[in-house]
């Protein structure tokens, strides 16, 4: 294996790597979301306790999550599930975005020296 073919294997690898973590951020988003429809639609459910989902950063890169149930107690509060489900798209498309970005990039490394 020659210099340019181990570079080209290495920033394939960062670029992997970039992407995993990105997918990462898209798979807490798409959670996220779904435990805020899931407490709006139960809201007027007497008892019912909301589920709370938050990322927690991996050692290695990316994010993993966190589920909990909160005490009924706490009761709905359908402004914040509102607030919410907006951040968990923009979340998502934030990370879509550099799962775009790193394929167009590792697409151009493969064409420039594949």
């Amino acid at each position: 294996m020659n210099r340019v073919e181990l570079n080209t294997l290495r920033e394939q690898a960062v670029l992997l790597k970039a992407m995993d973590r990105a997918v990462s951020g898209m798979r807490l988003a798409e959670a996220k979301l779904a435990a805020s429809a899931h407490n709006t639609a139960n809201a007027l459910t007497e008892g019912f306790s909301r589920v709370q989902v938050d990322g927690v950063t991996v050692p290695d890169g990316g994010v993993d999550m966190n589920v909990s149930t909160l005490p009924a107690e706490d009761g709905p509060d359908i402004v914040a599930e509102v607030i919410e489900q907006k951040s968990a798209v923009t979340l998502y498309r934030a990370n879509l975005k550099v799962v775009k970005a790193t394929d167009e990039m590792i697409g151009d490394l493969l064409n420039t020296r594949g």
